[in-house]
């Protein structure tokens, strides 16, 4: 968060010395500008370097990623302080597994970690055992695994246990 508002506070430093400079030689010509100029474009332009930063994190984020993972599943929503978001949806967190991760185990099942990337917040994983053969996956957490659930719907089963992969 703090390189996002570094970030904005640096595009408005630029576009204050680049307006001051505009109007400086308009000035010069003998062009008279109006003194709202410069704090209008400033916060134009922070305000314009936010949006841009905010639609484009989960882009960036994913280019980041190595091809072997896969996108399971990705969230929208929006903030008051941000009500563009309302309006335009901008994807603020996904969950992603990473297929050459995945771990043969004992019994035919697999072992992968899906981790859930949101904005602004730290990455949290969960493990989970695959049963290909039996359409099922459990999570797994200190070596004790939960109750066997049915994977059928289930972006990751699907991610893991899809046919020729």
């Amino acid at each position: 968060m703090a390189g996002d508002i570094f970030g904005m506070v640096a595009v408005g430093i630029g576009a204050a010395a680049l307006i001051y400079a505009a109007a400086h030689a308009l000035r010069k010509a003998g062009v008279k500008v109006a003194g709202w100029i410069l704090p209008a474009f400033i916060g134009l332009s922070m305000l314009s370097f936010t949006i841009w930063n905010e639609y484009s994190w989960y882009s960036r984020v994913r280019a980041q990623l190595p091809d072997t993972v896969e996108v399971l599943q990705t969230g929208t929503g929006g903030k008051a302080w941000r009500p563009w978001a309302f309006v335009i949806p901008m994807v603020n967190r996904f969950a992603v597994i990473d297929r050459a991760a995945v771990n043969e185990g004992v019994d035919g099942l697999q072992r992968g970690e899906v981790l859930f990337v949101e904005r602004w917040q730290p990455t949290r994983s969960v493990t989970l055992d695959f049963d290909c053969a039996g359409s099922r996956l459990r999570a797994v957490s200190d070596e004790t695994a939960s109750e066997w659930r049915s994977g059928s719907a289930d972006p990751a089963f699907a991610a893991i246990c899809r046919k020729g992969s």
